[in-house]
């Protein structure tokens, strides 16, 4: 194997192009493969048409970059180039727009190759978007050449434009004789067999809060962390009154981690926000997927942390080698990474150096995205059936392909910084007093952070289980009054429905089963009708042995939530259910107020409307719902009663009229 790179700088991005070329082909006169990463400050149309007129286009790969990684060390503004020759290995190439169809821009790749050989595989990828869709892309790659793993990521945007530039994610791609924005190309390499491969990705974060779950979302975009609107929930770590131009420019160091649940529990994902919008209110994380639902926790970014990840990344790698030296290691970390690490710019890859040792060469870029496959091993990566098997997109983390061929490879690298670089970073030395100062601080912040999110653990797991024994809008109340240092709620007036829910048939059921038994067949019908409840607005108040007291807002949903819960159980019944059950619901005024002692307390609903309710569901008949004439002058348009009939009730003097209304 030729391995040749080159690193250009200067004020003319053509020239820095044609000096970077030049230098790899000192070793590289006529590669296979041309690699390529360009500063995004740069202007891309000139670095490209360099790059054209020197190299042919057709195996011209890669794009903008936030830094540029080679055995030099870590530069921005520059143009970096490798050049590979491997006679052993066969290169094919294919690129297209992807536009609105992701996945049809992968099977138009997909096609363009043809089926893979059949030897060891590798695809290196480089996509042009950063919103979700190269995830279909991905996929549909992964369809269409199985047993393949990909190792790539996204050309940079100006990511020190800020979240809300338009430049922010636009990044270029060099597709061949092409410069395009939202474009993907797959280089296939057909490698021999005697090739080792091996593959480690890190992202060293530290967790800085105790678990949440997103209670509110709309896909990827998060609106409610436990019930605290997503922008509130951040500002509680930068202030109340942390502005806009604060949380967009500090956000991104405190994403989420995501914790997987199932087969795959014990693992979590990075998710980084990406998008913030004041106005909705919703704050979006990439890579994307629905959250609605999901648990995560915040974790933060520090530069040891970002250190210890690079190197354990390394490690990874360098293991699935089993033993073998590497002959070339590309390298893609997160430009958000860079942007942290600083004038400390370097000392990332100069971790992966300890581990792969000074004289092999690490080339690569700091990219708007990752594309690394889970698992270290080429066996494991391209494995699709293996938990994680195959290759994901990624953010926030550091990754390395390590490759390792039989033999010497012969190599030139530019060992030292151009003095260009080293003039526009003279003034970073300066820097280092205050900024150890600073790695100091974070160092014990982390210390700090690990040290609460152990002690909200066990507060946490306090919480969840009193939060289940509680009615859920007694718990946003407290939340909401505890907030303000204020832990006594007020009594208050509400005029709404109220429902009451009676299982019939569980006394005798109960005589003839065990407990657990009993209690299994009880809450086949308690918790999909408390379910139902919620769905329809209302909440659960209460359970009193085999009994649901509910209230609703509007007598309408009451009725309806009741006709549901109705044709639940007769849908049980039909399986063998051993219950029936009776609601009654009557609508007007009653007052929610505290009742107990000091040391026990309830927060409910008292009054005649409650009262009522419940006569109703005493007298219903089992598999119907009686409702006052109050409710049913609300709902009779759409729902016709089956009898009308006059009851004596407990604390009414005279008969009240009832009517009874059937399930769906």
């Amino acid at each position: 194997m030729r391995i040749g790179i080159g690193l250009g700088t200067g004020r003319d991005p053509a020239k820095a192009a044609r000096d970077a070329v030049r230098q790899a082909k000192k070793a590289v006169p006529n590669p296979s493969l041309a690699l390529v990463f360009a500063g995004v400050k740069l202007d891309q149309k000139k670095v490209h048409a360099a790059l054209c007129r020197v190299l042919d286009p057709a195996i011209l790969v890669g794009g903008s970059s936030y830094a540029e990684i080679t055995p030099a060390g870590v530069s921005k503004n520059s143009v970096a180039v490798l050049l590979l020759d491997y006679p052993k290995a066969g290169f094919a190439f294919a690129g297209s727009c992807i536009g609105t169809d992701p996945a049809g821009a992968g099977e138009r790749i997909a096609d363009e190759l043809g089926p893979p050989p059949d030897r060891c595989q590798l695809g290196l990828v480089i996509s042009g978007v950063s919103d979700g869709r190269d995830d279909r892309l991905l996929r549909k790659l992964h369809d269409r050449l199985p047993g393949m793993p990909f190792f790539g990521g996204v050309p940079s945007g100006d990511h020190d434009a800020g979240m809300e530039s338009p430049l922010f994610s636009k990044g270029w791609q060099y597709v061949g004789p092409k410069l395009e924005n939202e474009a993907a190309s797959l280089t296939m390499i057909d490698l021999p067999s005697e090739v080792g491969l091996g593959f480690g990705f890190e992202h060293g974060w530290s967790p800085v809060g105790p678990l949440a779950r997103v209670t509110k979302a709309d896909g990827a975009r998060v609106l409610a962390v436990d019930g605290i609107p997503a922008i509130d929930y951040y500002r509680q770590f930068f202030g109340a009154d942390a502005s806009r131009e604060v949380l967009l420019r500090s956000i991104q160091r405190f994403g989420f981690a995501l914790h997987l649940e199932g087969e795959h529990a014990g693992k979590t994902l990075m998710k980084l926000p990406v998008r913030m919008d004041f106005k909705k209110g919703w704050i979006e994380y990439y890579p994307p997927e629905d959250l609605q639902g999901r648990r995560v926790q915040l974790i933060a970014a520090s530069r040891q942390g970002l250190i210890g990840g690079a190197r354990e990344a390394a490690r990874r790698a360098l293991g699935a080698l089993k033993g073998r030296k590497p002959s070339l290691v590309i390298a893609v970390s997160c430009c958000t990474r860079s942007a942290w690490l600083n004038s400390r710019i370097d000392l990332e890859m100069d971790a992966a150096r300890e581990v792969f040792g000074r004289s092999v060469p690490i080339f690569g870029f700091y990219s708007g995205g990752e594309l690394l496959p889970f698992l270290s091993s080429f066996e494991e990566a391209s494995d699709a059936s293996l938990p994680f098997g195959g290759s994901y997109y990624h953010t926030t983390t550091v990754g390395f392909m390590a490759l390792s061929v039989p033999g010497k490879a012969t190599v030139s690298m530019p060992k030292d910084m151009p003095a260009a670089c080293r003039a526009a970073q003279s003034a970073e030395h300066m820097l280092a007093r205050s900024e150890t100062a600073i790695d100091d601080t974070e160092s014990f912040m982390a210390n700090l952070s690990r040290k609460s999110v152990s002690d909200a653990a066990k507060l946490r797991l306090q919480t969840e289980v009193i939060r289940r024994y509680t009615p859920h809008n007694v718990w946003s109340a407290v939340g909401a009054r505890a907030a303000k240092g204020v832990y006594e709620l007020p009594d208050a007036a509400f005029d709404g429905a109220f429902l009451f829910m009676d299982v019939k048939g569980f006394t005798s059921y109960s005589e003839k089963h065990a407990p657990r038994e009993v209690v299994a067949a009880l809450n086949k019908i308690l918790g999909p009708a408390a379910d139902l409840i919620h769905a329809g607005g209302g909440f659960v108040d209460k359970f009193v042995g085999d009994c649901i007291f509910a209230a609703f807002r509007r007598p309408e949903k009451a009725v309806e939530a009741g006709r549901r819960i109705l044709e639940l159980v007769a849908r049980l019944a039909s399986e063998g259910g051993p219950f029936e059950v009776r609601i009654g619901i009557n609508a007007g005024r009653a007052v929610r107020a505290n009742v107990g002692s000091g040391d026990r307390r309830e927060y409910t609903y008292i009054g005649d409307a409650v009262n009522l309710a419940q006569r109703l569901e005493s007298n219903a008949k089992p598999g119907t719902i009686l409702v006052s004439a109050s409710v049913y002058a609300r709902v009779k348009k759409k729902w016709p009663c089956l009898a009308r009939t006059r009851l004596m009730v407990k604390g009414k003097k005279k008969a009240v009229t009832a009517y009874e209304l059937g399930g769906l």
